[in-house]
């Protein structure tokens, strides 16, 4: 464990793990373990053994390797045990699992009157036929009704509803879970309650469509009636998009694959069963970009699936052609931008100037790389030799753009200011004066100048005919990464 950064002082050394023991709560023995399945037990057991050990070897994959069981299985059976008050999932994915102490079932309740419960407690005995509700269940009905200020008959339906799901074997930590569940969504009264109720009821045509989709028999659990409202009242799917979702997954069919299908449409904006059928006629091809475009800026990803849907699919959706992409990459690697992250910024530069074709972007790099070059010239009249900068550009698109004065007068200023500490500096207010007396060619800057050497410098062509292969790595490094400084007007 670490706190603040440092390693903790003490730790268990593997073999003192080993030859320790793991306690097992009678109360889990008594009550709990006659319920479990054979697989239920070994995972109970094997993960309160977990707890004890160091985190490289507490892990997922440990326990699933060890104990032969699948991810899915596991979160089921963990999901079993939080419905009996065992554990807490702290978090599904990737999965997080605490053990909860069992001793608070047997703390002494809290004292209610009893008068004020007598015709609940009944009712609520009347519902359980088979075994008789202990004084803690009792008081853990008390409790939440007096946290969450439900009707009581309204708690009472909830009951009942989760019997007839689960069977009279079910418990309260599960009942209770429901309950906080819908007063989360507002329902507090009878009424509430039986509008939910003929929701889910509404919908029963529904679910047994997609169980069909999904290959299940029987009916479906409380927390899979949750999920298709979610998907058709909350995410706005239809039930054809719902099934054509469910068509498209590969292997084992569940409604938590089913959820993480459609929560990927759902962040893509892919909302119908056409749309659906579309992007999964793509998705190989989508996946084969992705390829090409990882292989160009250098980097690997085992699963495209997040590829796809963060980075390559919105490109496209953009309007940006497969092979401007590809380009974009390629012009990144040579600039050292190496991340699908850092492409994401150069492209999105590239959107916001309309550049979304090779030749678009080609042309704009022609462009900057020119004028770089004319850039150059004027840095190396000071007298020094180094690589343009964004403030060189940003004086430049000044001094050219804004004042109008032609390259060859912007040289000669920058050869009459040549040794001077702060040469831009010196630039300026030589051009400045220039300008405030009339100067605009070189014949004006020369007498100007009083009788300064001259300067055979002149304008560069401003072809656009060019190859990539031209550019050199320093010239597309300087041009990819002051990228974001340019402006609209730049182009």
């Amino acid at each position: 464990m670490r706190r603040g950064g440092r390693v903790s002082l003490a730790k268990f050394s593997s073999d003192f793990l080993i030859e320790s023991f793991t306690l097992v709560d009678n109360l889990f023995i008594n009550e709990h373990l006659p319920h479990c399945s054979e697989k239920q037990l070994k995972v109970y057991l094997y993960g309160l053994y977990m707890c004890s050990m160091p985190e490289r070897l507490n892990s997922l994959d440990e326990m699933c390797a060890t104990l032969d069981v699948g991810e899915a299985e596991l979160i089921s059976i963990y999901t079993d045990f939080e419905d009996a008050g065992l554990c807490r999932i702290l978090n599904r994915e990737p999965l997080e699992v605490a053990y909860c102490s069992l001793k608070r079932a047997m703390q002494p309740p809290k004292k209610y009157k009893s008068e004020k419960w007598n015709d609940f407690n009944s009712e609520l005995q009347g519902l359980f036929h088979e075994r008789m509700l202990t004084p803690n269940e009792y008081n853990e009905y008390y409790s939440f009704l007096d946290s969450v200020r439900m009707d009581r008959d309204a708690l009472l339906m909830i009951v009942r509803y989760c019997i007839d799901l689960k069977g009279e074997n079910v418990r309260y930590p599960y009942i209770l879970t429901v309950a906080r569940n819908w007063a989360s969504e507002g329902v507090r009264t009878v009424a509430d309650v039986e509008k939910k109720l003929n929701e889910y009821e509404a919908q029963s045509e529904d679910m047994r469509a997609v169980l069909s989709a999904l290959g299940r028999k029987g009916g479906a659990e409380l927390e899979e009636k949750q999920m298709l409202t979610k998907w058709t009242r909350s995410w706005g799917f239809t039930l054809p998009a719902v099934l054509e979702a469910a068509a498209s997954l590969k292997g084992g069919k569940t409604f938590r694959k089913l959820d993480a299908r459609l929560d990927e449409f759902y962040r893509m904006s892919v909302f119908s069963a056409e749309e659906m059928k579309d992007f999964n006629a793509r998705r190989e091809h989508l996946n084969e970009l992705a390829v090409r475009i990882n292989k160009t800026i250098g980097v690997f990803y085992e699963s495209l699936d997040h590829v796809v849907e963060v980075y390559t699919s919105p490109w496209l959706n953009k309007g940006f052609s497969e092979d401007a992409l590809v380009t974009v990459a390629h012009y990144c690697f040579l600039s050292g931008i190496r991340t699908l992250e850092g492409m994401n910024g150069v492209v999105e530069k590239f959107y916001s100037q309309g550049l979304l074709t090779v030749d678009a972007i080609n042309a704009f790099i022609g462009k900057q790389v020119e004028q770089d070059a004319r850039i150059k010239k004027i840095v190396e009249a000071t007298g020094r030799d180094r690589a343009v900068t964004a403030s060189d550009r940003n004086y430049y698109k000044t001094w050219s753009g804004v004042w109008g004065f032609a390259d060859e007068v912007i040289v000669y200023a920058a050869e009459l200011c040549g040794g001077r500490s702060y040469p831009a500096s010196a630039i300026n207010r030589l051009l400045s004066d220039w300008k405030a007396q009339g100067v605009r060619t070189l014949e004006d800057a020369k007498r100007a100048g009083a009788g300064a050497p001259q300067t055979s410098a002149s304008r560069p062509s401003s072809s656009k005919n060019f190859e990539e292969r031209d550019y050199t790595d320093e010239q597309i490094r300087s041009v990819m990464v002051n990228i974001d400084e340019l402006e609209d007007d730049d182009l």
